[in-house]
């Protein structure tokens, strides 16, 4: 999901077309980056402001009679040239490819837009309408395709163009006629696009101009067909060369990545709506832009509920306050993205326990960047809070107190001792010959020797001390009350003795020893973080003279 909802998000804000979405009466919900390169316009601007404020006023009519009101009906696919107005004031003309996009009942929710400037391309139609001499200098710079045609619809000109577009040489396409049954033809939804319906043909029989018709093709070259958006214009009488006795003029272009990639964009909205794991998208400061259904339904609330407030917020409840700014951002700048366990509360109060990855996304400026955010949720409605808690507390694999519990135990021993002006003994302790057991036999294997190993430390502990396991084979113990420090040598004697026995997995007979080192409090430190360290550095001790137990030193 993560990789899906990726790239959704980057083909939409990273096109240099200007892509939006609309509510179904028009207004803006939802507009790319592009915008303010194309017309002069942030995103914020436009968004919910009504773009038929911005049409020509030439334009709006056809706008809503060709596009809007077909679009909100359910029909697709619908190509239009219109003029538009930029921030400074001026118009340019602009190509948009619009679809509608529905819910499960088949209601129109949005409209979704993919639009380009053609103001360069409409500038040289109409002087090629204006100047036959200047139409004929234009043909081989123009990037659309551009064909002439005779009274019977065959190819009488072209320019370079054509022939790259249609996959054909000169030679194959001069006196072919534009509805050949060679293109197999065919509607965006499928159907066979008629002869009679070809653009050129009802302008050689009506003598009226056809625009922006949308057409598959094939050519027995290709591996797949490709899309053409095609305009013909009847040639004013006197106008044509006589030695070519065009009538027609017919341009088209290759939009067979527009509707590849517009395809593709409504292929991974459609799994980021309907997807079964809640997804939050938020803006380069961390604050929620979309939530999809799935994370509605994960919280109880709707969606407006969360628009526009800060990701942190969805942290409600222990163990993940404070969270966000004191793992997550920071992971966020140095590794792109992270993953672990979140924990909130839903509108009706109830825990949800969820397995959360996150990433970010950039290009370009740091105020391009998003965050995607994915919640998995494995809490059940039936499991208690105190039962949530524990699982919180304690390592799935060997049920042993994880680093949280473990932080707590060490807090208690610490206050305990200063008051009674007792020590504790801090263990630290890594399986040697473990990787070997965990390469050969796979993590099944290594995950039930570590299961052993836990169960074997437990069992000389007392029910008073704590074994955790702290990351991959270490573990870590606090031991309290022994007499004397000598004592505290003597219990990692016997757990390393405890360890060191051969055990019988899925009928492998193995056999792991611990490196155990010790540092006792007050002597060799008196917060967690001084009695860990002084504790690692007595097992990296151990462990490099071959002995199964070290003392920390007082001195430096």
């Amino acid at each position: 999901m993560e990789s899906s909802e990726s790239i959704y998000k980057r083909l939409a804000e990273n096109m240099s077309d200007m892509v939006s979405l609309h509510s179904p009466d028009g207004r803006f919900l939802w507009v790319s980056p592009s915008v303010n390169r194309i017309l002069g316009y942030s995103p914020e601007e436009l968004i919910g402001t009504d773009p038929y404020d911005l049409f020509h006023a030439d334009d709006r009519l056809s706008i809503r009679s060709k596009t809007h009101e077909p679009a909100v009906t359910g029909d697709g696919n619908i190509l239009i040239r219109y003029r538009i107005r930029r921030s400074d004031g001026q118009y340019i003309w602009f190509e948009t490819l619009t679809q509608p996009i529905a819910n499960g009942d088949g209601e129109i929710i949005e409209l979704h837009t993919t639009s380009r400037d053609v103001t360069e391309q409409c500038k040289l139609e109409k002087a090629l309408a204006e100047s036959e001499a200047l139409y004929r200098v234009s043909m081989d710079s123009l990037e659309e395709g551009v064909v002439l045609l005779d009274v019977e619809g065959r190819i009488v000109a072209h320019n370079p163009q054509a022939t790259r577009i249609l996959g054909l040489s000169s030679e194959e396409l001069n006196g072919l006629l534009s509805c050949d049954p060679l293109w197999d033809a065919i509607y965006p939804d499928g159907t066979p696009f008629p002869a009679e319906a070809h653009p050129t043909v009802v302008t050689l029989r009506t003598g009226e101009p056809c625009s922006h018709v949308l057409m598959g093709i094939h050519n027995p070259r290709w591996q797949s067909r490709r899309w053409i958006s095609v305009n013909s214009r009847p040639i004013p009488a006197g106008s044509s060369d006589r030695n070519l006795r065009a009538l027609v003029v017919a341009s088209f272009d290759d939009v067979t990545e527009m509707i590849e990639r517009e395809r593709q964009l409504q292929r991974w909205s459609t799994v980021y709506r309907f997807s079964g794991e809640a997804i939050v998208i938020m803006d380069a400061d961390g604050v929620v832009r979309d939530v999809n259904e799935a994370f509605e339904r994960l919280v109880q609330e709707d969606k407006t509920v969360w628009l526009g407030r800060p990701v942190d917020a969805l942290t409600l409840e222990s163990p993940s306050e404070d969270l966000f700014p004191s793992t997550i951002w920071p992971c966020m700048e140095s590794d792109m993205n992270w993953r672990g366990e979140l924990w909130l509360r839903d509108s009706l109060g109830g825990i949800r326990v969820t397995w959360a990855a996150m990433t970010k996304a950039q290009h370009g400026a740091p105020s391009d960047a998003h965050f995607i955010l994915i919640l998995s949720d494995f809490s059940e409605r039936s499991i208690t809070e105190e039962k949530l808690r524990y699982y919180a507390g304690h390592d799935s694999l060997t049920d042993l107190p994880n680093r949280l519990l473990l932080n707590d135990r060490f807090e208690v021993a610490v206050s305990t001792a200063r008051r009674q002006g007792t020590t504790f003994a801090c263990l630290y302790l890594d399986l040697d010959g473990f990787k070997p057991v965990n390469d050969r036999y796979g993590h099944a294997v290594g995950d039930q020797v570590l299961k052993a190993v836990g169960k074997r430390i437990s069992e000389v502990l007392r029910a008073e001390d704590t074994v955790s396991r702290i990351g991959g084979d270490e573990f870590f113990a606090i031991v309290a009350g022994l007499p004397h420090e000598r004592d505290y040598s003597a219990l990692a004697m016997r757990i390393a003795k405890a360890i060191s026995a051969r055990m019988r997995i899925n009928n492998h007979n193995l056999a792991v020893e611990a490196s155990i080192g010790i540092a006792v409090y007050p002597r060799h430190g008196e917060t967690q973080a001084e009695l860990m360290e002084a504790s690692d550095r007595a097992m990296y001790c151990a462990k490099r003279d071959g002995v199964p137990v070290v003392v920390a030193r007082t001195d430096p």
